[in-house]
């Protein structure tokens, strides 16, 4: 039997009495099969969280688990009406938003109308704060798939109309162009007046001779 230790990876063999062939087996750290990474691993809310596609939703759920988390005393921020038809366009029809709640603590009440937090159960900002990571993933997300859907749109333009996908590739190039050069700053540099030619006081009229002498 050789068992493969995954921090210190030692590894000791024997004979198997039954079959007089070596076995190996590999243990991963934790009980977790080879090569799996713990950080990998989610928490329940952290999956469900990952399942909410809406940012409409995860704001929602951040502003109730705020409230709770900064007033738990307060007896309305601790229920929620999911017939409420604002509440059942963000939470009870998308999938992932009411199982998180669920795994914070939440539970169904009369008849599943309501979903309540116990007296004795609470959230805190660390609840928060993974619920806001979760909008900024999905941001993230959001925004790869748009410049994604850019792409494939001008690759289809390309294909077209040639011309103006000359043109587009040749406007980028200039952006990048002026990018790469940094701001254009001019010192200031003094302009010379009149024709050059340097005047005198006397040139100038203002020493003249007066009228009576």
């Amino acid at each position: 039997l050789c068992i493969a230790n995954a921090r210190a990876r030692r590894c000791t063999h024997s004979t198997s009495p039954l079959s007089n062939t070596h076995v190996f087996v590999a243990m991963g750290y934790a009980g977790y099969a080879p090569g799996h990474k713990v950080s990998d691993m989610l928490t329940p809310l952290q999956q469900y969280l990952k399942m909410v596609k809406s940012d409409k939703s995860l704001e929602t759920l951040e502003k109730l688990t705020r409230n709770v988390a900064q007033s738990p005393g307060e007896e309305k921020f601790r229920k929620v009406r999911l017939t409420n038809e604002k509440i059942a366009e963000v939470l009870t029809n998308v999938p992932g938003a009411k199982e998180a709640m669920i795994a914070m603590g939440w539970v169904l009440a009369e008849a599943d109308e309501f979903l309540v937090l116990p007296a004795g159960s609470n959230v805190t900002m660390k609840e928060v704060r993974e619920i806001d990571e979760a909008r900024q993933k999905l941001r993230k997300l959001e925004e790869e798939e748009f410049k994604k859907r850019i792409a494939a749109r001008n690759k289809t333009t390309a294909a077209s109309n040639p011309e103006k996908a000359a043109l587009l590739a040749q406007m980028a190039a200039d952006r990048a162009e002026q990018k790469a050069r940094g701001p254009v700053t001019q010192g200031s540099v003094a302009q010379p007046k009149g024709n050059g030619v340097k005047q005198t006081a006397e040139g100038a009229g203002c020493c003249g001779t007066s009228a009576g002498g």
